[in-house]
């Protein structure tokens, strides 16, 4: 399995992701991790209407996503791996599989979170964990779409 891009996105699925990130990637399996999604019968499917016909989806927890991810399950796909914010992917990493850099698009307003760029709120939970996976050494960035420049998103919190 080649994973071609890791992203944090807390829309998940929608128009940004399929009409930027999946081309460019040349996405043909979208991974989502969530702890939650993945016991939510009605937005998992949601999420599999907004995916794109030409890729597959995957929506597992953390757990099953490193058993699968460390075990090379989809050899020979190109996977994208989305999560709504860095837990589930701070999770993988302590499971034992190791993720090069993680980008970082829209993570919305929410109760105790602070803005540190224009579409990104970060509740300190979120910074421990970003923070956490910097030391694993998850290099982190923020870009919202493949065109624009990367921002190390450790010197922004």
């Amino acid at each position: 399995m080649a994973i071609v891009g890791v992203r944090i996105d807390d829309r998940l699925i929608h128009g940004q992701v399929c009409g930027y990130w999946i081309p460019q990637y040349k996405v043909e399996r979208i991974l989502i991790v969530d702890n939650e999604v993945c016991n939510d019968e009605a937005r998992k499917t949601a999420l599999k209407f907004g995916s794109p016909q030409s890729c597959k989806l995957s929506i597992f927890d953390s757990t099953k996503a490193a058993d699968k991810l460390i075990r090379k399950i989809d050899e020979g796909i190109r996977v994208m791996l989305l999560a709504q914010g860095p837990k589930p992917f701070l999770e993988l990493v302590q499971k034992g599989y190791h993720l090069d850099e993680i980008c970082i698009g829209n993570m919305s307003t929410r109760q105790g979170a602070k803005q540190i760029k224009k579409t990104v709120y970060v509740t300190e939970e979120d910074k421990k964990d970003f923070l956490e996976l910097s030391k694993l050494g998850v290099k982190l960035y923020l870009q919202e779409k493949p065109t624009d420049g990367k921002e190390d998103l450790v010197n922004l919190l």
